[in-house]
């Protein structure tokens, strides 16, 4: 889904977007990219693993291999000398970060090397990975500095609110917004409502997003051997589609301005939790320049 051609292959590009990534996911750069020989490593960066009695600092030398272009994988001969660079910057384990995969051997040296404790461990970051990453979780601003064809072609979940907020089924946990990427139409929000007599309003009182099949039949079956309660349905899939999503995102707001449709608070909590993560999909991730001019909005009291 991700052309990492995008990047050239002189290697500088893919290692400053390596210290961008794993920045992103968490880890503390102690040294980034520099011109020259260095000695072995690309970068040093450190994570804080958690013990049962403290936290202590994991350093990780990461190697970036960026051979997309041609498409080889990452062989022992690509990456020689793993133990003593380690040693040398004194670090815990090694990152490999490649926008291709490594090669079965590599794999089983790396795999020998943990085994036999000459290094702590090892972990490798390949094309696939980072791909599932960065569309999955939000990190869409480095989709757009570094693949910005590959940006237009695909839409990541965008990072609206600081932090992901997942979709999970109200029945069995799994997170809708992912599975959109695997399968369309395989999930579907359902109203729990009730009317009056002559039909002319209707109280909403729970809101669900579920799984279709085994899930969604459990919840209509809850709602329907409820007196008087009734369920309707709409597909999440198609309020995928932006121009669906503002549409059926009007008819809520004019619904709720008529007075047609009264919302109970938890339904109502619901209601903005879906629009909040379904906008994740829907909206566009906002510039830098847009970032500033919110905050600046906030501190005058107008947003």
């Amino acid at each position: 889904m991700i052309d990492f051609r995008e990047i050239p292959d002189d290697g500088e590009v893919w290692e400053q977007f390596a210290r961008d990534f794993l920045a992103e996911t968490g880890f503390q750069i102690e040294t980034s990219p520099d011109r020259g020989a260095d000695g072995g490593k690309d970068l040093l960066v450190t994570e804080r693993l958690e013990g049962k009695m403290n936290t202590y600092p994991f350093r990780w030398l990461v190697s970036c291999k960026h051979f997309a272009k041609s498409r080889k994988s990452v062989s022992e001969q690509d990456e020689p000398n793993i133990r003593e660079r380690l040693e040398s910057f004194r670090a815990d384990g090694f990152l490999g970060f490649y926008s291709t995969l490594p090669s079965a051997g590599f794999n089983t040296r790396l795999m020998a090397l943990r085994n036999e404790n000459k290094i702590r461990d090892y972990r490798i970051l390949d094309s696939r990975e980072i791909e599932n990453l960065l569309i999955r979780i939000g990190y869409s601003k480095l989709m757009m500095r570094y693949f910005p064809d590959s940006y237009k072609c695909i839409r990541p979940l965008h990072n609206l609110f600081g932090k992901y907020e997942p979709l999970a089924c109200a029945v069995c946990g799994k997170d809708l917004l992912e599975e959109l990427y695997r399968k369309e139409y395989q999930a579907i929000i359902v109203v729990d409502q009730t009317y009056n007599k002559d039909y002319s309003k209707d109280f909403v009182h729970d809101f669900y997003w579920v799984c279709k099949g085994d899930c969604d039949r459990k919840i209509s079956e809850r709602i329907r051997s409820t007196p008087k309660h009734a369920d309707r349905w709409e597909d999440i899939s198609d309020l995928d589609i932006p121009l669906k999503y503002l549409s059926w995102l009007f008819a809520q707001m004019n619904s709720i301005r008529s007075g047609k449709t009264v919302y109970d608070d938890t339904a109502f909590e619901k209601l903005k939790h879906f629009i909040g993560a379904m906008a994740q999909r829907v909206f566009r991730e906002m510039t830098e320049l847009e970032r500033e001019r919110l905050t600046g909005l906030r501190e005058f009291g107008i947003f």
